[in-house]
């Protein structure tokens, strides 16, 4: 099932074919502590189908490598003739093009989120493409990217109070919050407003202290649902593993959605 957005809630999935190395470690990195919702697509044959999963995105192409700017542009029309990628936008960025190829870009209907030829400073490049994320509404009015972690059985929260041993199952996370689990046998143990102290999140098979506050708690028939709010004390590692956790999780998912469909293996060498 194709996935779309909801303009101005959930804000847009971000995707960028083939970033540099560089470039995925700097600015989509800088990216996802902004909360900007971003991925990898490392191969052409795949973005069609990644996009047709997540209708409404946003695509970032690094024209530097693999067509040429004829190639690319055709790629890039070709969209228009799909009816699941019409809602899709599409930007380009480049480290190396030169300006007869840039016009050769600007010529190209397709392309509504900008034509970008990144420059040696990495802020500038940074502020370039927040400013066309924030013109595109890549963000709507969500605040935080999240992940759903009810398939990943190491995730949980467990801390040790008067001899009693709390382990609690993640349900999702983000960079300022924790769903968890609570047993209706534990139900007291938790208030609102509570504040727990060097807690251990386990992410990724490691253990790592935090504090935090119990926000709200949602009774339910089989377990009640607790919300955390990480508290602002929080170490940069935490929240920076945090965030990589989250954002595997989320890249994982994109390509799961396309496991077993069939590759796009159009010639976009030639013009129709």
């Amino acid at each position: 099932m194709a996935e779309k957005f909801e303009k101005g809630i959930f804000g847009r999935k971000v995707f960028f074919l083939y970033p540099t190395y560089s470039f995925q470690s700097d600015i989509m990195e800088r990216l996802r502590t902004m909360e900007y919702e971003v991925y990898i697509i490392n191969d052409y044959k795949n973005a069609k189908n990644t996009l047709k999963k997540n209708q409404g995105s946003i695509l970032f192409i690094n024209v530097d490598n693999f067509f040429s700017a004829v190639a690319w542009i055709n790629f890039i029309n070709s969209f228009a003739e799909n009816e699941d990628l019409k809602d899709c936008s599409i930007g380009i960025i480049s480290d190396k093009a030169d300006r007869e190829t840039i016009r050769l870009y600007e010529g190209c209907s397709g392309i509504s989120s900008g034509i970008f030829r990144l420059s040696a400073n990495s802020d500038e490049n940074l502020q370039i493409i927040v400013k066309q994320l924030d013109k595109d509404n890549a963000k709507g009015r969500r605040q935080y990217v999240r992940a759903n972690c009810l398939d990943d059985p190491s995730a949980e929260v467990f801390w040790l109070t008067n001899n009693i041993m709390y382990k609690l199952k993640i349900i999702d996370i983000s960079a300022v919050g924790i769903a968890v689990k609570i047993p209706l046998r534990q139900a007291g143990a938790l208030k609102p407003g509570q504040l727990l102290k060097n807690i251990s999140l386990m992410l990724k098979a490691k253990p790592m202290p935090i504090n935090a506050t119990v926000y709200a708690i949602k009774h339910g028939e089989e377990f009640n649902t607790g919300v955390f709010l990480i508290e602002k004390d929080t170490g940069k590692t935490a929240l920076s593993t945090i965030r990589s956790y989250v954002a595997e999780k989320l890249q994982k998912r994109v390509e799961d959605q396309i496991f077993g469909m069939n590759p796009d293996r159009e010639d976009y060498s030639r013009s129709k």
